[in-house]
C-alpha cells in the first residue's frame, strides 16, 4: 500500500474512531447510535488491517505520527485534533491495532477512551497501548537513597524545566528511533541538539536518578532506556571532568549505544522467560549491527561506533562480541556499561520485575573488577548519593 494511501486511510479510521468515542460519551453503550458508529469504525479499520497487518499511531508531543510521518489534518482537521486530545487526556502515547481485531475489543477501547473519569485504557490481544511518564520522586520517596529528597535546594521552576527537558528529549528520541527502524538514515544534528540540552541540565547539580523516565510499556523500552543511559552516562562523565567536545561525543555515543536493538525481532526482545541459545545469539548481534549502522551515518563520532560495539564487553575482556588480543573497552564504553546495567535492572520488563536499588548496588559491587571498572562503580554510587541503610 502506498504511503499516501496509508495516511489517507488512517485519517478515515481516526475520523470514525473519534465519532464513535464522541457518541459513546453522549449515549449509553447499548444505544443504537453508538453501535452504528462502532461498527463503522471497526469496518474501516478492518479494511486497513487487511492491507497492513499492524497499524501503529504514535503521539509525539502534540502530533500524531504513523510510519514516521505526521498524520495530515487535511480534510479531517477536527477529528485528528480531537483524537490527539483524547489520547493525551488518557496518557496514551502509542496505539497499535493488530489484524483480526474483534469488534468487541474495539468497543472496549472506545468505551475506555470515552469515559469521563480516570478509567485506565486497557490493552487487549489485538490492541496494544504504550505510555511513558516521568518518575518524579520527592518527600518521603527518598529517591536519593540518602533518606532525603533528591530535589533539596532546587527551585520548583528549575525542577519543572529539567523534567520537561527529559520528556522533550524522550519524544525526539522516539522519532529518531522510528526513522532507524524504517532503515532511514538519521540527521546527526538532531542527536547533537539533544546532547547539548542534557549538558545544560547536568549543571544544575540534581541527582540524575530524579530525571530518569519511567517505563510503562514494553514497546517504549528501547528509547526510554537509552534516554536514561544517556542521563546517567553524561552525569558520570561530567563529574569525572570530561568537558567540551569529549563530553559531547560521550553523550552522542550513549544516546546511540543500543541502536542495534532496533534490528532485533520484537518477540525476542520482549520474550518472557529465559531465551534459548539461538535467541541469545541473535540478541548478541545487536552490538555489531549497531556499530555497522552508525558507520554509515555522516557526522557520527567514531566514539559512538566504538561504544555501540563495546558496551557489552566486560572490564575483564569477557562479554560480547568476542575480541581477541586482551582488548580493554574504551572509558566511555565502561561508563555506558555501568549506566546500562543499572537502568536495565531498575526497569520492569517482561522477564523480570524492577529490582530494589539495594540489590542493584549489591550486583554492581559484586561485579567490580569483572564486569565493571571498580573505580567507576564507586564513583557512580557517590553520584547517585547512595548510602547503605
Amino acid at each position: 500500500m502506498a504511503d499516501y494511501d496509508f495516511h489517507e486511510g488512517l485519517t478515515r479510521v481516526i475520523a470514525q474512531l473519534t465519532a464513535a468515542i464522541t457518541n459513546t460519551s453522549l449515549y449509553a453503550p447499548t444505544h443504537p447510535q453508538v453501535a452504528q458508529y462502532v461498527a463503522k469504525a471497526h469496518a474501516v479499520l478492518a479494511d486497513m488491517l487487511q492491507l497492513k497487518p499492524e497499524v501503529t499511531v504514535f503521539l509525539v508531543g502534540n502530533d500524531l505520527v504513523a510510519d514516521n510521518r505526521q498524520i495530515s489534518e487535511t480534510g479531517a482537521s477536527s477529528y485528528v485534533g480531537n483524537f490527539t486530545r483524547i489520547l493525551k487526556k488518557k496518557a496514551v502515547e502509542r496505539l497499535t491495532f493488530v489484524a483480526g481485531l474483534p469488534k468487541a475489543e474495539l468497543q472496549t477501547l472506545i468505551q475506555d477512551l470515552a469515559s469521563p473519569d480516570s478509567t485506565s485504557v486497557r490493552s487487549t490481544s489485538f490492541i496494544k497501548l504504550g505510555k511513558v511518564e516521568l518518575r518524579v520522586k520527592k518527600g518521603d520517596d527518598h529517591a536519593d537513597g540518602n533518606g532525603g529528597s533528591s530535589f533539596e535546594g532546587v527551585s520548583q521552576e528549575i525542577l519543572q524545566e529539567l523534567l520537561s527537558l527529559t520528556q522533550t528529549e524522550l519524544d525526539e528520541l522516539k522519532e529518531l528511533y522510528l526513522r532507524i527502524k524504517k532503515h532511514k538514515k538519521i540527521d546527526v544534528r538532531g542527536v547533537d541538539e539533544m546532547v547539548k540540552a542534557f549538558i545544560q541540565a547536568f549543571r544544575q547539580e540534581i541527582n540524575p536518578i530524579s530525571l530518569l523516565a519511567s517505563l510503562k510499556s514494553a514497546h517504549e523500552y528501547t528509547f526510554t532506556h537509552v534516554t536514561n543511559v544517556c542521563i546517567l552516562t553524561m552525569s558520570q562523565a561530567e563529574t569525572l571532568g570530561f568537558t567540551g567536545e569529549h563530553l559531547h561525543q560521550i553523550g552522542v555515543a550513549s544516546l546511540l549505544h543500543d541502536v542495534g536493538k532496533i534490528f532485533i525481532p520484537e518477540e525476542i526482545l520482549s520474550k518472557p522467560g529465559k531465551l534459548t541459545q539461538d535467541e541469545r545469539k541473535i540478541i548478541e548481534t545487536h552490538t555489531v549491527k549497531g556499530a555497522r549502522y552508525l558507520m554509515g551515518i555522516d557526522g557520527i563520532p567514531k566514539l559512538a561506533v566504538l561504544c555501540a560495539l563495546e558496551h557489552h564487553l566486560k572490564y575483564n575482556g569477557s562479554g560480547y562480541p568476542s575480541i581477541r588480543g586482551g582488548w580493554r573497552p574504551n572509558i566511555a564504553s565502561q561508563l555506558i556499561t555501568v549506566a546500562d546495567v543499572f537502568d536495565a535492572l531498575r526497569s520492569r520488563r517482561s522477564y523480570h520485575d524492577d529490582i530494589p536499588i539495594e540489590k542493584i548496588v549489591g550486583i554492581l559491587n559484586s561485579e567490580k573488577g569483572t564486569t565493571f571498572n571498580p573505580q567507576l562503580v564507586e564513583h557512580f554510587l557517590r553520584l547517585i548519593r547512595y548510602q547503605p541503610k
